[in-house]
């Protein structure tokens, strides 16, 4: 890890707003040291990262490999083949880490996430009034604490989907 490299990549986000008109996911970009770990992506001493908007500092992220930009229009759709719009849905999801401790992981947070299939677009879903929690790492925790309108989430970073019928 002597080399800085620049990537780029997605990540999923919320929204409070009563109402969502047209979608599309965040675009992201990192400067750091690199290590590949599985199908996480670690970049440790971060000097410059772009996230929402505005630029930080932070000591390092964990990315899902699936989150760089080269690789999420590869997304596997085979996931919503059985699912439409207005379908109760439970979702497992890899979540990007950011850290600003010293308490580098090697791994994602994985979410779980009830809501309403709102949209469904070539690289995104849109949930109506979900329920996130992250069951990995412990403690389990909602995120956002509080409740969204909306959440978009890369139909990249999704390892399982299911109907339910508890939302």
């Amino acid at each position: 890890m002597s080399k800085i490299y620049n990537i780029k990549f997605v990540d999923a986000y919320y929204t409070f707003a009563k109402k969502v008109g047209k979608t599309k996911l965040s675009f992201h970009e990192a400067y750091g040291y690199i290590k590949k770990n599985g199908n996480n992506i670690i970049v440790v001493f971060i000097k410059k990262i772009l996230i929402y908007g505005k630029n930080e500092i932070v000591l390092g992220l964990v990315i899902p490999s699936t989150a760089l930009i080269s690789k999420k229009n590869n997304a596997k759709n085979k996931l919503l083949t059985n699912h439409k719009i207005g379908d109760a849905v439970a979702i497992t999801w890899r979540d990007i880490v950011i850290f600003d401790s010293g308490n580098l992981r090697n791994n994602c947070s994985i979410m779980y996430t009830k809501g309403i299939l709102f949209k469904i677009n070539r690289d995104h879903i849109v949930l109506k009034n979900p329920e996130t929690i992250r069951i990995y790492p412990a403690p389990i925790k909602n995120h956002p604490t509080k409740k969204p309108s909306f959440y978009i989430i890369p139909i990249s970073f999704i390892t399982k989907i299911s109907t339910t019928n508890n939302i």
